[in-house]
């Protein structure tokens, strides 16, 4: 068992909480890794962001396999930040289609090509010791504002929620039936969360919305 737990908080919901730990391995401007997610429907899987190193995708893709063998058909990010996607390059090999808002795969595509600067910057050495072999993956299908599927009888939402959906990097995912809500970057268990540019006050409405949803977890 590695250094994080999985839960089942609702039938065929699953939720990947990594311990609360200092990675290594990973880029070390997103050296913990988020939490994870993955919901079982009728015929396929569904991923709930994929935590900040391939190593972890790989431990979310180990609990997936040991429970079952249902093609893993989408991968969701809810955000740009690393700590939420640099696993995706993990689920690329298994034919999953990564979703996430177009201004978030933008944000990927920045990342990606500061990350090659940087490797040739003053940090350099340290992040290829840190980073050896990781592929920044951005998101191949992308959304603006929300976008609604059913998969397997299971129907998924994901929004941004902000008012300007068109730039928006965060989104949520929202399982009506399960009443489970996937809130990403928009909260952060026992940590204020990284503002950086983010809008305060726009980001209290957010949360002040989605308490008015049908959700119990």
């Amino acid at each position: 068992m590695g250094l994080y737990q999985v839960i089942e908080v609702k039938p065929k919901v699953f939720v990947w909480v990594p311990d609360d730990v200092i990675d290594q391995e990973c880029d070390p401007q997103f050296n913990r890794a988020a939490t994870a997610g993955f919901i079982f429907t009728a015929d396929a899987v569904v991923v709930v962001d994929t935590a900040n190193n391939p190593f972890h995708a790989r431990e979310l893709l180990y609990e997936i396999r040991e429970r079952t063998d249902m093609p893993i058909k989408y991968v969701i990010n809810t955000s740009a930040a690393a700590d939420h996607m640099l696993g995706n390059e993990v689920f690329t090999d298994q034919q999953a289609t990564l979703i996430a808002t177009r201004a978030a795969r933008a944000g990927m595509q920045k990342y990606r090509e500061e990350l090659f600067d940087r490797l040739r910057g003053d940090e350099g050495w340290r992040l290829q010791a840190r980073m050896r072999g990781f592929h920044v993956t951005p998101a191949t299908e992308t959304f603006d504002g929300e976008m609604t599927f059913t998969e397997g009888g299971q129907e998924i939402r994901i929004s941004s929620l902000l008012h300007d959906a068109a730039s928006s990097q965060d989104a949520v995912v929202y399982l009506p039936a399960a009443k489970t809500l996937f809130l990403g970057e928009f909260y952060a268990n026992h940590y204020f969360p990284r503002i950086g540019g983010r809008d305060v006050r726009r980001w209290i409405e957010v949360l002040r919305q989605v308490e008015g949803w049908d959700v119990d977890t």
